[in-house]
């Protein structure tokens, strides 16, 4: 006999109704542990996709730079030889240009700066890529306990990129401030602009905040958006992170 089956019985006793509640109970305790685990599952895939796109984002910065890179620096090595003739003059300008560009876009899609030199060295090098264009100054306070994994380092990297190109294009800001800092609870990042914010109850999310949110689920990372209209906009991440040894300076 059901839970269900006995409540619909009129009179129960009250060993009865006791007994009724104790199978709803674990009836719901059942339910809430599956959906627990399809949670799990779900957010476990988001991050397996997570994790094959930058592999392909590097297989792609790979290919940006040993083939189309490789050719740009042949025809300007090319192209050097003949800085006296002005027309050719302007176009070893462009090449050069058209290099750079190569080289920003294949760092941008798999940053090995921040492998090579750190979290830190990644954010300062897309404040001066993404804000200092815009004339948005760059703020950074940063205080970790150790060396972060290099999944979460790309995490933050990807959060920040995708805040720094939305301020750049809706913000109208002039300063961006990047508070990281570690403790027992793990990483807590702290994303603030002074721009003209919006309201965020009537508009929907962008693709920038959008992916934002959901990398974040896909670390089960808390995300919290606050903003108004002329308030400019504030972004808190907590990321569950196990604290590591000795605290270092990158």
């Amino acid at each position: 006999m059901t839970a269900n089956d006995k409540l619909t019985k009129k009179p129960l006793t009250s060993n009865e109704l006791l007994a009724a509640i104790d199978d709803l109970r674990q009836q719901q305790g059942l339910l809430q542990r599956r959906l627990d685990a399809e949670q799990e599952q779900l957010q476990q895939l988001a991050k397996r996709l997570w994790l094959q796109q930058e592999h392909e984002r590097a297989r792609l910065a790979r290919d940006l730079h040993d083939d189309l890179g490789q050719q740009l620096t042949g025809i300007a090595t090319q192209l050097a030889q003949f800085t006296d003739d002005e027309r050719l003059s302007a176009i070893y300008q462009h090449v050069k240009t058209a290099i750079e560009s190569t080289r920003t876009l294949s760092r941008l899609l798999h940053p090995t700066l921040v492998q090579d030199l750190g979290l830190k060295a990644g954010i300062q090098w897309l404040g001066r890529q993404l804000l200092a264009p815009a004339g948005v100054s760059l703020k950074l306070d940063f205080t970790l306990n150790g060396e972060l994994e290099s999944d979460v380092e790309l995490f933050f990297f990807r959060i920040l990129q995708a805040a720094m190109v939305n301020t750049v294009r809706y913000a109208k800001a002039s300063q961006f401030d990047v508070f990281l800092s570690q403790s027992e609870g793990g990483l807590f990042l702290l994303l603030r602009d002074d721009g003209q914010g919006f309201d965020s109850k009537t508009t929907t999310y962008g693709v920038g905040l959008q992916s934002i949110h959901d990398r974040t689920q896909a670390f089960d990372a808390m995300f919290k958006l606050i903003t108004a209209p002329g308030k400019g906009c504030e972004m808190q991440i907590h990321l569950p992170y196990q604290k590591s040894g000795t605290e270092v300076a990158r």
